[in-house]
C-alpha cells in the first residue's frame, strides 16, 4: 500500500514538472522578424581573389652603382682620403720642379767650368806660343797671372777666388756623378802637366834658345796632349746634355701626371663637397 501510494507521488511530480516546462517554453518571447533591407537584399556575396604564383621577393632598391654607393657610405673618410692626395701630389710637383730648376742650374754651372777650361788651355798655349816667338814681356805676364788665378790664389775676371780643382769638385753629385766629374779633373791634370811644359819653354826663351822652345811649344807631342785636354771636355758636356735632358724630361712627365691627379681629386672633392655623388634611388 505505501509503495503503491509513492509510485503515484513520483508520478504526479514529474508530470507536474514537464506541465511547468512547458508553460515556461510558451512564454519565452520569440526574436522579432525585420523584413530585409534593400541594400541586403542585393547583397551578393564576392568571390575570394584567386591565388597568384608565388614569385620571388623583389630585390631591394639600391642608390647608384657600387662605387657611389660605397662612396656615400664612407664621405667623410673619402674627404680626407682627397685632401690628403691632393697634398702629397702639391708636395711631388713642388720637388719636381726644384729638381728640375737644380738641373738647370748644375748643368749651366758645369758648361760654364768646362768653357773656362777650355779657354784657360787655350790662352795659356796662346801666351806661351806668343812668348818664345815674339819676346813681349806682357805674354809671360798674362802666362803667370792666369796660373795664379787657376790656383785660386786670385780673383778672377768675375771676383771669384776659387781654384779650377775646386770649382769641378763642387759641382753637385745629384746631378754630375763622381765619374763625370773625373773626366774634367783628368782634363785640369793634363793641362797641368802641359802648363809644365810650356813654362820650360819660357824659360829656354829667357835664356836665348828660342828655336828649341819654339820646337818644344810647336811639336807632335805637345799637340797630342792638347788633345788630352779637350776630349774630356767634349765627352762630359755630351753626356752632361744627355743625362741633363733625359731627367729633366722625367721631371716634366712626372709633373703632368701629379697635376692630372690633382685635378681629378679636386674634381672629385668639389662633387663631394656639394653631394653631387648623391643621386636618386633607382633600380640597376
Amino acid at each position: 500500500m505505501d509503495k503503491e501510494l509513492r509510485r503515484r507521488r513520483r508520478s504526479k511530480r514529474r508530470t507536474q514538472h514537464r506541465t511547468n516546462n512547458r508553460v515556461e517554453r510558451r512564454r519565452k518571447p520569440s526574436p522579432p522578424r525585420y523584413a530585409p533591407e534593400e541594400s541586403e537584399a542585393d547583397y551578393e556575396v564576392i568571390p575570394s581573389p584567386p591565388e597568384y604564383p608565388n614569385y620571388p621577393p623583389t630585390p631591394p632598391q639600391k642608390n647608384g652603382n657600387f662605387i657611389v654607393r660605397w662612396v656615400n657610405t664612407h664621405v667623410d673618410n673619402v674627404r680626407l682620403g682627397l685632401g690628403v692626395l691632393i697634398f702629397i701630389c702639391s708636395l711631388l710637383i713642388l720637388n719636381n720642379n726644384l729638381n728640375v730648376k737644380d738641373a738647370y742650374i748644375t748643368s749651366s754651372q758645369s758648361l760654364y767650368n768646362v768653357l773656362l777650361m777650355g779657354k784657360s788651355s787655350g790662352d795659356l798655349t796662346m801666351w806661351a806660343r806668343e812668348y818664345v816667338i815674339t819676346g813681349n814681356d806682357k805674354y809671360k805676364k798674362a802666362y803667370e797671372d792666369h796660373l795664379i788665378v787657376r790656383a785660386g790664389e786670385d780673383y778672377d775676371d768675375n771676383g771669384i777666388k776659387k781654384s779650377y780643382d775646386q770649382r769641378f769638385k763642387d759641382i753637385p753629385t745629384t746631378i754630375v756623378p763622381e765619374s763625370d766629374k773625373q773626366k774634367l779633373l783628368d782634363s785640369l791634370s793634363t793641362s797641368d802637366l802641359l802648363a809644365i811644359k810650356e813654362t820650360e819653354a819660357i824659360k829656354l826663351a829667357e835664356s836665348g834658345d828660342r828655336d828649341k822652345a819654339i820646337a818644344l811649344l810647336f811639336s807632335e807631342d805637345y799637340e797630342t796632349e792638347k788633345e788630352k785636354i779637350v776630349t774630356p771636355l767634349i765627352d762630359f758636356t755630351r753626356k752632361m746634355q744627355l743625362d741633363v735632358g733625359r731627367k729633366v724630361v722625367t721631371k716634366i712627365y712626372f709633373s703632368y701626371g701629379f697635376i692630372i691627379v690633382l685635378c681629378i681629386a679636386n674634381l672629385i672633392l668639389i662633387f663631394l663637397i656639394n653631394d653631387r655623388l648623391d643621386f636618386h634611388i633607382r633600380d640597376d
